[in-house]
């Protein structure tokens, strides 16, 4: 087991997290080392430039099973605070994943927690996700519609029981391409965009360390 240091400079003041085709696609798949080597911890230092003018360091330590999956992140600002926890459950594979804990520090919101199940069919393709807020409550779900690959043709977003969104995708293996075409809750296609299908092929002129 080795400890991994990363220091990177990001001139970037958003960071957004949602459950989309792209999340789906690299679901259960290992994208932060490019070897099998096993990796305990990473410590990433960042600093946003931000559009203001102001620089924010932050620091994330993550932590990893005997697969090198994300066990648990741990989110701190530059006064080293902590601010966000993430933690995921696999089954006994240490491969799939089956739950995840998000626990956020905010100034005025003070303590959320907000807390997603996975489920599989019986071929161990990704049908679903429930998100649940730290009382219990469903606040939203996404069901996914699969290929024969186990890719996703088809994806909705629900808020309740009211259907919000909607993604449907077409896929062209031989160039490891996707298109997602988004619709919203009336089904009106919005936008699209193409997108690789397996982020972790990489180019011959890619940078890649011995992780």
């Amino acid at each position: 087991m080795k400890q991994l240091i990363f220091i990177i400079i990001i001139f970037s003041n958003i960071s957004i997290y949602s459950q989309s085709t792209l999340t789906s696609l690299n679901f259960g798949k290992n994208g932060d080392f490019h070897s099998d080597k096993l990796v305990s911890e990473t410590v990433t230092n960042t600093t946003f430039y931000n559009s203001s003018g102001t620089i924010e360091y932050t620091k994330n330590i993550t932590s990893y099973n005997a697969q090198n999956n994300v066990l648990a992140e741990l989110r701190y600002d530059e006064n080293n605070n902590l601010k966000q926890r993430l933690t995921r459950a696999y089954d006994s594979t240490g491969i799939r994943c089956i739950g995840r804990k998000f626990e956020n520090w905010h100034p005025y919101m003070g303590h959320t927690i907000e807390i997603a199940s996975y489920n599989y069919d019986p071929k161990g393709y990704l049908i679903n996700v429930t998100d649940k807020n730290q009382n219990g409550k469903v606040f939203r779900t996404t069901d996914f519609s699969n290929n024969e690959k186990g890719d996703p043709i088809e994806l909705v977003n629900y808020i309740g029981n009211e259907i919000v969104g909607k993604e449907i995708n077409e896929y062209n293996y031989e160039k490891n391409e996707v298109i997602t075409k988004y619709f919203n809750k009336y089904e009106k296609l919005t936008s699209s965009q193409t997108s690789s299908i397996d982020s972790s092929k990489s180019n011959p002129e890619d940078i890649i360390n011995e992780y």
